[in-house]
C-alpha cells in the first residue's frame, strides 16, 4: 500500500479505523488460524501482514508464537499494538524489507487491496521475507475483477487466476486452495478464496 495522502484505500482505513476495528475485532477466524498453524513449527516466527484489528496477531501471540504485525494504517497499528502486545510496524506492503526472517506470513484479507499489476512484485517481497519452507496464507474475495468499492480497491481472484499469479511471482508451491463463506454473519453470502503456499 501507499501512503494515505495518495492512496484512497489507506485514507479509508485511516478515516474508519475505529469503526472497522469494532466490526472485525471479534470475528471468529479460528478455523483459518488452525489451518495455517498446522504448518508452523513450534515457536516459528510469524508476520501478520495487514494486521487490521489485530485478531490474528493476538491469537498467534497467545499460542506462543513470536509475531510481528505489519500494516500501512498507523491507526490500526496502534490498535493492534495495544490489543496483542506484540511488535508492530507501520509499513507499506511494497516496502517490505525482510530476508528469510519468518516461518510464516499471514495475509488475511489484506493483499486484496493491492492492484493486480502490483501483486507479483509484492508477492516476491513476501517470498523474500519467508525462510525456505516457510508457509504463506492469503485470502481474497472470490471473483475476477479489480474494482473500487466504497473508497477501497479490491482485487478478486478465482483458483485459476490466483494460481497464475503465484506462478508469475515464483518461489511458491501450492499446499491448498479452498473457498469459505464470510465469517461475519451479515455477510455469509460472500465467498472468499483461501490459499496456503510453501516457500521454495
Amino acid at each position: 500500500m501507499l501512503e494515505p495522502e495518495n492512496n484512497d484505500t489507506l485514507i479509508w482505513y485511516r478515516d474508519n479505523a475505529a469503526e472497522f476495528a469494532d466490526r472485525t475485532a471479534n470475528v471468529d477466524m479460528s478455523a483459518l488460524y488452525r489451518a495455517f498453524l498446522a504448518y508452523m513449527p513450534s515457536g516459528g516466527r510469524i508476520m501478520d501482514l495487514g494486521c487490521g484489528a489485530g485478531g490474528a496477531a493476538l491469537c498467534f501471540t497467545q499460542a506462543g508464537y513470536p509475531v510481528l504485525a505489519v500494516d500501512g494504517c498507523r491507526e490500526l497499528c496502534d490498535y493492534t499494538r495495544d490489543r496483542a502486545g506484540c511488535p508492530v510496524r507501520c509499513l507499506r506492503f511494497e516496502k517490505l524489507d525482510y530476508e528469510y526472517a519468518f516461518d510464516g506470513v499471514w495475509a488475511c484479507a489484506s493483499l486484496l487491496h493491492v492492484r493486480k499489476k502490483e501483486l507479483p512484485g509484492v508477492l516476491r517481497l513476501v517470498r523474500r521475507a519467508l525462510k525456505t519452507g516457510g508457509v504463506f496464507y492469503a485470502s481474497f474475495k472470490y471473483g475476477e475483477t479489480e474494482r473500487e468499492q466504497n473508497g477501497r480497491v479490491f482485487s478478486d481472484f478465482t483458483e485459476t487466476s490466483l494460481r497464475a499469479l503465484l506462478e508469475e511471482a515464483g518461489g511458491f508451491r501450492e499446499i491448498s486452495l479452498w473457498t469459505t463463506s464470510d465469517a461475519r454473519p451479515d455477510r455469509a453470502d460472500e465467498r472468499w478464496l483461501n490459499a496456503l503456499y510453501r516457500a521454495l
